[in-house]
């Protein structure tokens, strides 16, 4: 299981990281020629609308996110220059699970819209969900049925581990975990204001971000409630987006020069990837893919060189399991190694 950050996370670091030069994913990449590809490449389809985003895949290869369906709803139209305003209309998106080539429709807390943003090796699947009231709750899918976990102002959640554990943000600031209904709020470290809980492993680490009152960033991990604060790169923006079982972590950050690295931490040593290297997601292998790269002992590569020559290319992992699966967040696709 890889365990990383999601949603208002990732929106909250993409905007800090558009300010601070953080490049952002743009358009399809395409895939150089390789002569043996190291990877088979699955496109998971879409649930009728043609687009699917996976977010979260665990270690049997099943995975989550959404996906646009075959129905539509009516929205507001953008301002017209000339004439009245024309009907509009977007796509109706609802979570979805894909599992042994199959994708399920998780459906939704009876509203419109709905997506997963995590998935525990049991298949169970957390996210949100637009209720029949029109409120967004965070639900939790245990293989037949979604079950509401009560509004996202009281809890979003972004991680679940193998024992059911959900991490989360309570309270729209404040780090927390759901063991079976009974949530626990965890501490902030002295002189940090913690936004909430990214990811949990299956020892119960908790993953999240936390900030001083310079505006400074900072990872933290909760190991049985107790916070330690992860070393910075040396500038101010700092973002760890993923845990494994064995408290491995990575992201990106900046240095004190303002240029983003990457980062990898380990049994208590920070190790800069190096310049432009943006890490989402890590197995239990410390192997760690991002955007179109992936590190492995040591060596980078450019994902899209290891795949077949023609096929779709990938420019945004953000989810890799222990059999070195890789989802792709923009495109619905699943490689896997050859």
């Amino acid at each position: 299981m890889t365990t990383r950050f999601r949603t208002l996370n990732l929106v909250c670091l993409a905007a800090l990281g558009l300010a601070a030069g953080v490049p952002a994913a743009v358009g399809t990449a395409v895939p150089a020629a390789a002569s043996t590809a190291a990877y088979t490449e699955t496109i998971m389809g879409s649930l009728g609308g043609g687009f699917t985003d996976a977010t979260a895949i665990n270690a049997g290869g099943q995975v989550t996110g959404y996906s646009n369906t075959d129905k539509q709803i009516q929205v507001s139209c953008p301002p017209q220059k000339y004439g009245q305003p024309k009907k509009c209309f977007e796509p109706i998106q609802h979570a979805f699970l894909f599992s042994n080539g199959t994708m399920t429709d998780l459906g939704t807390l009876g509203g419109i819209g709905s997506e997963g943003l995590a998935i525990n090796d049991s298949g169970q699947v957390v996210g949100w969900s637009q209720t029949k009231a029109g409120t967004s709750d965070a639900f939790l899918w245990n293989g037949t049925r979604m079950t509401d976990l009560g509004p996202l102002s009281q809890f979003y959640p972004h991680g679940i581990n193998d024992s059911g554990q959900i991490a989360g943000t309570c309270n729209q600031s404040s780090p927390c975990v759901d063991s079976n209904g009974a949530f626990t709020t965890l501490p902030d470290p002295p002189g940090l204001t913690c936004s909430g809980a990214a990811a949990i492993n299956n020892n119960g680490q908790v993953l999240g971000s936390c900030g001083d009152p310079s505006g400074n960033s900072h990872g933290v991990v909760w190991t049985n409630g107790t916070p330690t604060v992860l070393p910075t790169l040396g500038g101010p923006y700092f973002a760890a987006t993923a845990i494994n079982n064995n408290g491995d972590v990575v992201g990106f950050g900046q240095t004190s020069t303002f240029a983003q690295h990457g980062f990898l931490y380990k049994n208590g040593t920070m190790t800069d990837l190096g310049n432009n290297v943006f890490m989402y997601a890590i197995n239990d292998s410390d192997v760690m893919v991002g955007n179109n790269q992936i590190i492995s002992n040591g060596v980078q590569q450019d994902i899209n060189n290891l795949i077949p020559a023609g096929d779709p290319g990938i420019n945004y992992a953000v989810g890799i399991n222990d059999k070195g699966q890789i989802i792709a967040e923009t495109n619905g696709i699943l490689l896997t190694p050859n």
